[in-house]
């Protein structure tokens, strides 16, 4: 294969990865908690196996020639969304740094989300839906957050995450977490967390009392996605394939230029 060609293949295909996850950014507009994802590019240090690093440039050899693009993943943004006021009491937005702790009811797995879109069940308990998986939304203690009666409509929750209901007085304290390092946190899904750490290792502190961030009841933390920069990073993004494309074609017909010629030579 022309090496032109193969660089040109190769940038096409990072800028279509790269496509990709600005798509699935813009899909994920109206997503609670959903945090924005850019996808990680560098360029290819030489043709051969060696590892970067291993060969040093400018030794005039093969190695010397750069490799192309390629996407070596993705990096998310944690910053804060906006939050928006809804008509729900069992709607939570966290006001500052901070996670919900939630546990999956099927396998009993604890996972961190900052989407707050709570409702409260047939049991009084706190939980929330994502694809086929139901969460419990978990207090202090790690148990999940219930009241005491199903049906009550008495309760409320204030700015420092305590559920209170007017006939029993305070019921539980959510809990808030805060990651020991943000590189261990893999997504499940749109909006739900769960830290790539050892067994036996909690990979999260819980905030201290006089460090704990606002919790706002009848408000959702939305996407942190910004529609115009998304359309912007699309449309450089598809023009840059557009340009590889071009380029393929141009080393195709230069190559196929050069059979000719050598054809009618022989």
């Amino acid at each position: 294969m022309s090496y032109g060609l193969y660089i040109s293949s190769e940038g096409a295909m990072s800028q279509e990865k790269r496509m990709q996850t600005i798509a699935n950014n813009i899909a994920n507009l109206d997503t609670p908690g959903f945090k924005r994802e850019v996808a990680l590019q560098m360029a290819r240090h030489t043709v051969s196996v060696y590892p970067l690093g291993e060969v040093p440039f400018d030794t005039g050899l093969m190695t010397d020639i750069g490799g192309g693009v390629h996407t070596i993943g993705t990096h998310t943004e944690f910053k804060q969304g906006t939050i928006a006021p809804t008509e729900l009491n069992t709607d939570l937005a966290i006001q500052g740094d901070g996670w919900f702790r939630v546990r999956d009811v099927a396998n009993g797995e604890e996972f961190l989300t900052r989407a707050g879109h709570f409702q409260v069940d047939r049991d009084g308990t706190f939980v929330t839906e994502w694809g086929r998986s139901r969460f419990q939304l978990l207090d202090t203690e790690g148990e999940a957050v219930t009241l005491p009666m199903a049906e009550s409509k008495t309760w409320h929750i204030t700015d420092d995450g305590v559920v209170h209901d007017v006939g029993v007085g305070r019921v539980q304290q959510i809990a808030l977490v805060q990651p020991d390092d943000m590189k261990t946190m893999v997504k499940i899904g749109e909006n739900v967390y769960r830290l790539d750490i050892p067994d036996g290792t909690l990979g999260y502190q819980d905030i201290a009392d006089e460090e704990r961030p606002r919790i706002r009841s009848g408000h959702l933390e939305m996407s942190s996605v910004n529609p115009s920069t998304e359309m912007i990073e699309m449309i450089i993004a598809s023009r840059a394939v557009e340009t590889n494309v071009k380029m393929m074609h141009a080393q195709d017909e230069a190559t196929g230029s050069l059979l000719s010629r050598v054809l009618r030579v022989a």
